[in-house]
């Protein structure tokens, strides 16, 4: 394939799918070359998988839903800060998300809400 469609491939597969299932699933497809993906080179597969999920990373954590309720949201944040929800994010996505919540409710996570402890 010529360099022209290689480029081409790259600007068609860079917008994020919505899922983290999805992600995993186009992060595959890129490695393993299939369809579309093969015209790239493994550094060219290797540059997209990383610029899809950086963007992925970005649209979750700019996306993501903040429980207006602090007993729910409390619940999510503990969830999430102990992996048991979404545990493939990265260390950083997922400081980012609870900061999200920290930026919303205070700092120091639903033990030191003041809309959680009476404060």
């Amino acid at each position: 394939m010529s360099k022209t469609s290689s480029s081409h491939a790259v600007k068609e597969f860079t917008k994020a799918p919505p899922t983290e299932e999805g992600l995993t699933e186009t992060v595959q497809h890129i490695t393993a070359g299939v369809g579309e993906f093969g015209v790239l080179n493994p550094a060219a597969r290797a540059a997209l998988v990383l610029k899809v999920t950086e963007q992925w990373q970005q649209d979750f954590i700019v996306k993501f839903h903040i429980p207006a309720d602090p007993a729910k949201a409390g619940e999510e944040y503990a969830a999430i800060e102990q992996g048991d929800k979404y545990p493939s994010l990265s260390e950083p996505v997922r400081e980012a998300v609870l900061q999200r919540f920290d930026e919303r409710y205070g700092d120091g996570g639903p033990r030191s809400w003041s809309a959680l402890n009476g404060k």
